[in-house]
């Protein structure tokens, strides 16, 4: 049993690693993207993107956090 446990949190770990990289080549795309496009933003614009990643890596922490409640409990 404790065995299959062990199993079952690699498994999540993994999960876990895959999703950190999702996470890291999301935001390093959108850089190469601005950056591709020669897109100079302005002072607004700037704020709205500065805002929006803000807001992703909240959404992303909180993620993070339901899957560490998922694990505890087991689902």
């Amino acid at each position: 049993m404790f065995y299959l446990h062990s199993i079952d949190q690699f498994k999540c770990m993994e999960h876990k690693k895959k999703l950190e990289e999702l996470n890291k080549q999301s935001l390093h795309k959108l850089e190469e993207y601005i950056k591709a496009k020669k897109i100079v933003l302005k002072e607004d614009d700037h704020k709205k993107l500065h805002s929006a990643k803000e807001e992703w890596q909240l959404a992303w922490n909180k993620l993070m956090e339901a899957l560490l409640v998922l694990e505890r409990i087991e689902i």
